[in-house]
C-alpha cells in the first residue's frame, strides 16, 4: 500500500510540473534581429577581397573649404581634422528611452569637418559643407547631424559650397563661434 501512494504522490507532482511548464514555457534568447556578419576567415578567402584603394579622402570642393579653415587657423591655438566621426564627439547616457536608437543614428555618421584646441584636442567647432543641389534624403540626413550638434552643446558653422564664404567672411564666422584666432591674424592663401 505505500507503495500505491507514492506513485500516486509522484504521478500528481508530475501532472503539476507538466501543467506549469505548459502554461510558463522556458525562456529563451530572441533571434538576433538584422544581418549578421561573420567577419572570421572562415566565409571568405581573405587573398581575394574586392577592396580598392580610395584615391582622395575629399572631394575637390570639400578639401577647398578644409583648406581655407586650416589657413586661418595656421598660426592659431587649433587645428582642424577632417571626417570626424560623430559618435567620437558625442554620447548617449544610460538610462535614456530608445538609446540603443539614439546611438545607432550616430554610429555610421561622419562629421566633416571639426576644429579642435591644438593643446588638449578638445573639440571646439564643428564644420559642416552643405553640398551643391542635395538630395532631399541628403538635406534631411543634415539637419539631422547639425540640430544633434547643437543639442549636445557645440558650436556650428556651416559652408554652403555654392556660395563659398570669402576668407575674412570665413574669419568673422569662426570669431563670431567663440575661436578665439587674435586680432592680428590674417588670412592666408590657402594655394
Amino acid at each position: 500500500m505505500p507503495q500505491f501512494i507514492t506513485l500516486v504522490v509522484i504521478i500528481i507532482l508530475l501532472k503539476i510540473l507538466f501543467d506549469y511548464l505548459k502554461t510558463n514555457p522556458i525562456k529563451t534568447k530572441p533571434a538576433p534581429r538584422g544581418d549578421f556578419i561573420d567577419i572570421s576567415e572562415k566565409w571568405i578567402n581573405a587573398d581575394q577581397m574586392p577592396y580598392q584603394k580610395n584615391e582622395y579622402l575629399m572631394s575637390n570642393r570639400e578639401l577647398m573649404a578644409f583648406k581655407m579653415v586650416e589657413a586661418l587657423l595656421n598660426d592659431s591655438s587649433y587645428t582642424v581634422f577632417p571626417h570626424v566621426p560623430m559618435a567620437d564627439l558625442l554620447m548617449v547616457p544610460t538610462g535614456i528611452q530608445n538609446r540603443q536608437e539614439y546611438l545607432y543614428r550616430i554610429k555610421e555618421r561622419s562629421l566633416d569637418m571639426v576644429v579642435f584646441d591644438r593643446q588638449n584636442l578638445i573639440p571646439a567647432l564643428v564644420v559642416n559643407i552643405r553640398a551643391p543641389e542635395g538630395s532631399k534624403r541628403q538635406q534631411i540626413s543634415d539637419q539631422f547631424t547639425e540640430d544633434a550638434i547643437k543639442t549636445a552643446g557645440y558650436k556650428l558653422v556651416t559652408l554652403d559650397l555654392n556660395n563659398p564664404p570669402g576668407q575674412d567672411e570665413l574669419l568673422h564666422q569662426l570669431r563670431a563661434n567663440g575661436l578665439d584666432l587674435g586680432q592680428s591674424l590674417r588670412p592666408h592663401n590657402p594655394l
